[in-house]
C-alpha cells in the first residue's frame, strides 16, 4: 500500500494525473491495437513542448507574483533581474508605489496567475475559479492577458465562462498555447484540450477527454499528447497511458507494468520509472512506444518495504525519495541515468513550519547549464482587513529563489545565487 500512495503522489506532483495499465500489462507488452479520433492534418508538424511549473523565464531574469497580497487583495507581478539579484515590482509608471490602481502590475485573480514567456513576449494565465463570480465578480474568470517585457501595454487577449477553469499542463508549440478547459455541466465537468490563438485570443477545441474514463492531458511531444484515463481491469483499479497524435488522430496505448510496481516520472518525450520487483529503472519512449532497460540493480539488494517516489528527472538525472518505515525517516536519491551512480541528495531546507524540504528545480535557465531554484521560505507579515472590516495583520510565507549550477544541484553543492526582495 506504501508503494502504490507514493506512485500515486509522485504522478500527480509531477504530471497532473496518476497512470498505469492492467496488473497483467508488463513492461514489454506490445501497444493495444490503435484507435482513431479523427485526422486534424493542420495540426501534423507541431512541435510541443510542455512548459515548466516557471515558464516565464529569460537568460536575464524571470516573472513571477508575489505572494503576498495588498491590503485589497490585489496581488502583484514581480521581475527577478538575475544581474542585480533583486526581485522588484513589474511595472512601467514612473514614480509608481505599487499599491493603487495605477500599478500596472497590480491585479486581482482569485484562481491565481500563472506567467509564461512564449515568442518573447509576456502571457498571464489566469485558470479562474468555477463558480466564483458571484462572489468575486471578473477576478474569478478564467482568461489569458499579455503584457510587455517591461509591465506596460497589460491587455486582456480572451475571457472564458463563469463555469470554466483552465487546466494544466500548458503546451505550447512556440506561437500558440494548449491546455485543459474544464466545463461545469449539468454539475458534471466536461474537459477538452483547446489550442488558444495568442496573436489574437480566439481558441477552439481539438479534443474531447473521454469523460467517462476520467480522460487527462499529462504531457506532449512533437505532434502527440500523452493521455492518462481509469478503467477496471478483472476487478482492479487500471489507469492506462495513451498516445494520442493530434495529427492523425491514431490512438495507441503505451506498454507499462504495474501501478503498485513503479514510481515514475515524465520528461518529454521520456518516461522514467523504477520497477521495484526488477529493482531497476526503466526509460519509455511512449512517442515511438520503446522501452528501455537503463540500469540493473539499482540499489544493491532491493528496496525490500521501503518505498519510494519519482520527485524529479532532467538533464539524465532523476530524484527519488525513499521512506524506511522503520525509522520513519525518509532519504533522498539522485541517479545519474548515464553511468547508474547513486548518492544521497543533500539540498534541502526548513521551512517556516520547521519541516525539512527539498531545494526544487523550477527552470532550466535558457542557453546555460543553470537552474533557477526555490532553496527557502521567508516569513512576512501582511495587513488585511477581516469579514467584518476590522484591520488586522496576518502571517504568510514568501518562496526565496536562487541561481546554481546544474552540476552542483546534482552534486549537493549549496553556491546559490540568492535573489532578494526589494521590499
Amino acid at each position: 500500500m506504501k508503494r502504490l500512495v507514493a506512485t500515486l503522489t509522485a504522478c500527480l506532483l509531477l504530471a497532473g494525473c496518476a497512470a498505469a495499465p492492467s496488473s497483467d500489462a508488463g513492461a514489454d507488452s506490445p501497444a493495444s491495437s490503435a484507435q482513431s479520433t479523427g485526422a486534424n492534418p493542420d495540426l501534423a508538424g507541431l512541435e510541443l513542448q510542455v512548459l515548466p511549473e516557471m515558464s516565464a523565464v529569460t537568460a536575464e531574469g524571470f516573472y513571477t507574483v508575489d505572494m503576498v497580497p495588498l491590503p485589497d487583495g490585489s496581488i502583484r507581478m514581480l521581475y527577478g533581474d538575475f544581474a542585480s539579484s533583486s526581485l522588484i515590482p513589474l511595472c512601467a509608471a514612473p514614480g509608481c508605489a505599487h499599491t493603487g490602481p495605477e500599478c500596472q502590475g497590480r491585479m486581482f485573480a482569485y484562481g491565481g496567475i500563472r506567467s509564461m514567456v512564449i515568442g518573447e513576449q509576456l502571457f498571464l494565465v489566469l485558470p479562474g475559479v468555477s463558480g466564483s463570480v458571484d462572489e468575486y465578480g471578473e477576478a474569478a474568470l478564467a482568461g489569458i492577458m499579455t503584457m510587455e517585457p517591461d509591465g506596460s501595454g497589460k491587455t486582456l487577449l480572451t475571457r472564458f465562462g463563469a463555469e470554466q477553469e483552465l487546466r494544466d499542463p500548458y503546451i505550447t508549440d512556440g506561437k500558440d498555447l494548449y491546455c485543459t478547459l474544464q466545463t461545469a455541466e449539468d454539475g458534471w465537468p466536461k474537459e477538452d484540450l483547446i489550442r488558444i490563438d495568442l496573436a489574437t485570443g480566439e481558441w477552439e477545441s481539438i479534443y474531447q477527454m473521454d469523460a467517462e474514463r476520467s480522460e487527462q492531458l499529462m504531457g506532449a511531444f512533437g505532434s502527440c499528447v500523452l493521455l492518462c484515463s481509469q478503467t477496471s481491469v478483472q476487478g482492479k483499479l487500471a489507469m492506462p497511458l495513451t498516445r494520442l497524435d493530434l495529427a492523425t488522430g491514431e490512438k495507441a496505448q503505451l506498454p507499462y507494468p504495474d501501478l503498485g510496481d513503479t514510481t515514475m516520472a515524465v520528461q518529454g518525450r521520456k518516461i522514467y520509472y523504477y520497477s521495484f520487483s526488477e529493482n531497476a529503472l526503466h526509460g519509455l519512449d511512449w512517442v515511438a512506444l520503446e522501452d528501455r532497460m537503463l540500469k540493473e540493480n539499482l540499489f544493491e539488494g532491493g528496496l525490500g518495504d521501503v518505498s519510494a517516489s519519482f520527485l524529479d528527472c532532467r538533464d539524465d538525472h532523476a530524484l527519488l525519495s525513499l521512506f524506511l518505515p522503520d525509522s520513519d525517516e525518509t532519504l533522498l536519491v539522485q541517479v545519474d541515468l548515464t553511468t547508474g551512480e547513486s548518492s544521497d541528495f543533500t539540498l534541502t531546507y526548513s521551512d517556516i513550519m520547521g519541516s525539512e524540504r527539498r531545494v526544487r528545480v523550477l527552470a532550466s535557465l535558457p542557453g546555460t547549464e543553470q537552474y533557477l531554484v526555490e532553496m527557502g521560505e521567508q516569513a512576512v507579515d501582511y495587513h488585511t482587513e477581516l469579514s467584518d472590516g476590522t484591520p488586522t495583520v496576518m502571517k504568510t510565507s514568501r518562496p526565496l529563489y536562487g541561481v546554481m549550477d546544474a552540476a552542483d544541484y546534482w552534486s549537493s553543492s549549496p553556491n546559490y545565487q540568492t535573489l532578494n526582495y526589494s521590499e
